[in-house]
């Protein structure tokens, strides 16, 4: 399976379907579950690179099954999230979302890096397909971020990709609205990721994700106008000597034909884009059937030959209405779930007999509409909440008119522990300092990573001392903490400035108050506590 695994990590996909689906049919004997339920994951992933989508789905399925029954949470959340990616690729919208759920609440217990890099990448290709680039770019940038924090380069090469994909959704979205200042930025940051992903594609000598980088940065060029770049990125891609599956020859057969269109060489294009026709015939794929349709359409105006132009151009037209539809219907189906939780709520009061039954489906509903709320108020590195969630704490505490305190937390010395040891172990110190900042908390407390290395603790209905001791605590916990499992020789320690809520008006404010209090506490050596005194001045602990 190691020796399939590293096939798949090198562009030879098809040969590492073949040896995982040989050692998946000898493991019948119950002895070999761990073997049946490995083997029957990776054949999901490898049809998922092949574009096998639908036949990935059944071996994912019982992947989920087998790990589940032998209590392996990291590798169930693995293969809940494949099943999710596989959904996604079939337009299955609310499958694709309750399964991501699934999977990123087990990631985040088990706490496996791997597992939750994989979780939050395939959540934030939901955004990205649900055409939210915004929280989609967040995700996938977290989950690269985590692929580096568990030295897995295949997947930070990977995530990359997605990452340069959700940019270069962004860019189209401000194409469409007129922004072309805005798009040239977000296109300009696309090439950049996938120019990162495919360097390291080549260092890894992954061709299928080497192919996958060069189609996409042949299209962003396309739609920056620089033809003749993506001509070349074109060229380079047919020089890979590797094998390519249906969806991948597709792509690329498409991209070509446009370019070769927009460089005036209707003729040559014709040759392409008339076999991207074929493949997507067979396949069923809409969206490049209709992009084959649209631009055949345009290369036989080119020539002068209007009737087949014109013939095409009706099949686009087709296609596109039905691929629109399609789109809106699934971008809809979010808004839809709430509607139909409506419904469910009058069905109860008019069909008492069935309660138990719409009870169970609208909890499935709400999950499935409050998973990417939830997921978008969580900070996917470190698992605790972001700004976001903190933002929505403080207008809910300030309406509450309840006690409070703020405490703001930031890193000794971050920099240095970046420099000396690695952005990789400065990532591994955050993951660590969120799972001891919220081991020190009580239930009801609030911690979040508020950026960078900043984190930001809210405690309700504390007094002064019992806010110092709480934040002593804290600050006690990460200097004494035995930092040598992450990095030989590191020692981290924070510097905290408190506030309570009776030093101000509203939560910002206090929350402003905290950080001068943090900026104090620096000021006066760092590792320490610094919370407002009452006479006025500040004081430390």
């Amino acid at each position: 399976m190691d020796e399939a695994w590293q096939m798949g990590c090198s562009g030879r996909s098809t040969l590492a379907l073949e040896v995982a689906l040989a050692v998946h049919q000898a493991s019948g004997h119950p002895d070999d579950s761990h073997v049946r339920a490995r083997s029957a994951q990776d054949i999901a992933w490898y049809c998922f690179q092949l574009g096998k989508s639908e036949m990935g789905l059944d071996y994912a399925n019982e992947a989920v099954v087998i790990w589940r029954h032998l209590a392996e949470p990291a590798c169930e959340a693995q293969a809940l999230s494949i099943q999710a990616w596989l959904h996604m690729e079939l337009g299955q919208l609310e499958e694709a979302v309750a399964l991501a759920a699934e999977a990123l609440d087990l990631a985040d217990q088990c706490g496996d890096l791997r597992s939750r890099s994989l979780a939050i990448n395939v959540t934030g290709v939901i955004f990205w397909m649900s055409r939210q680039p915004p929280l989609a770019i967040d995700y996938c940038g977290r989950a690269v971020a985590l692929a580096r924090a568990a030295a897995d380069r295949n997947f930070e090469c990977w995530w990359l990709i997605n990452l340069g994909g959700s940019q270069a959704e962004a860019a189209y979205m401000a194409q469409e609205s007129g922004d072309r200042a805005g798009f040239e930025t977000a296109i300009a940051s696309a090439i950049e990721v996938t120019r990162r992903a495919v360097g390291l594609a080549r260092a890894l000598d992954d061709a299928w994700a080497e192919r996958l980088c060069l189609a996409n940065l042949a299209e962003y060029y396309n739609a920056a106008e620089d033809f003749v770049s993506a001509e070349q990125f074109l060229a380079h891609y047919r020089g890979i000597a590797n094998e390519d599956d249906m969806r991948g020859e597709g792509q690329y057969l498409d991209i070509l034909g446009r370019t070769l269109i927009s460089l005036r060489r209707p003729e040559e294009a014709l040759v392409p884009l008339q076999r991207a026709h074929l493949l997507a015939t067979r396949s069923g794929n809409v969206e490049t059937l209709m992009f084959a349709c649209l631009y055949l359409s345009r290369a036989h105006e080119h020539l002068g030959a209007f009737e087949p132009a014109l013939d095409f151009h009706k099949r686009y037209h087709s296609l596109h209405q039905q691929f629109t539809a399609e789109r809106t219907q699934r971008n809809a189906r979010l808004a839809d779930i709430r509607y139909e939780t409506k419904k469910l709520r009058m069905l109860l009061d008019t069909e008492a007999g069935r309660a138990a039954e719409i009870a169970r489906s609208f909890a499935v509903l709400q999950q499935q509409t409050t998973m990417l709320t939830e997921a978008a108020n969580t900070d996917p590195l470190t698992g605790l909440g972001n700004r976001r969630r903190l933002e929505a704490a403080m207008d809910a505490i300030d309406a509450s008119g309840e006690g409070y305190m703020l405490a703001v937390l930031d890193v000794d010395h971050f920099k240095a522990i970046n420099d000396q040891f690695s952005h990789l172990v400065g990532d591994r110190v955050l993951i660590a300092l969120g799972a001891l900042i919220k081991g020190t908390l009580r239930s009801p407390d609030l911690a979040v990573r508020f950026g960078g290395e900043e984190f930001v603790v809210l405690m309700a209905g504390v007094t002064l001392a019992q806010a110092r001791k709480a934040c002593e605590r804290i600050r006690l916990t990460i200097a004494r903490h035995d930092w040598s499992s992450v990095a030989a020789g590191l020692s981290v320690t924070v510097s905290i400035g408190v506030a309570l809520s009776s030093e101000g008006g509203v939560s910002h404010e206090i929350l402003e108050i905290a950080d001068r209090n943090l900026y104090r506490a620096k000021q006066a050596g760092r590792n320490r506590v610094m919370a407002t005194a009452r006479t006025g001045g500040s004081s430390d602990h």
